[in-house]
């Protein structure tokens, strides 16, 4: 599937904002949060089209919630 503009920095950002909003709210588990951020953010073609194409998780929403999670691992560790 071509995704055009669907895959950006601003999506990114807005799955990093509800990340972060989820692990203010109490969140702990960062892998479960960066999944349930990455759907949220993304348009459902990249996420739930893709997912449904493969018939499981997609390589890309996987390589998604990858790079969230390594963001919000990243950060965690500064913190400590």
């Amino acid at each position: 599937m071509e995704y055009g503009e669907a895959i950006n920095s601003g999506a990114a950002e807005r799955a990093l904002a509800i990340a972060c909003r989820k692990i203010a709210d109490g969140a702990k588990d960062l892998r479960r949060v960066a999944a349930e951020a990455v759907t949220e953010a993304y348009c459902v073609c990249v996420v739930a089209g893709e997912d449904a194409v493969e018939g499981t998780l997609s390589a890309i929403h996987a390589d998604l919630i990858e790079s969230l999670n390594a963001r919000l691992c990243g950060a965690a560790r500064e913190q400590n």
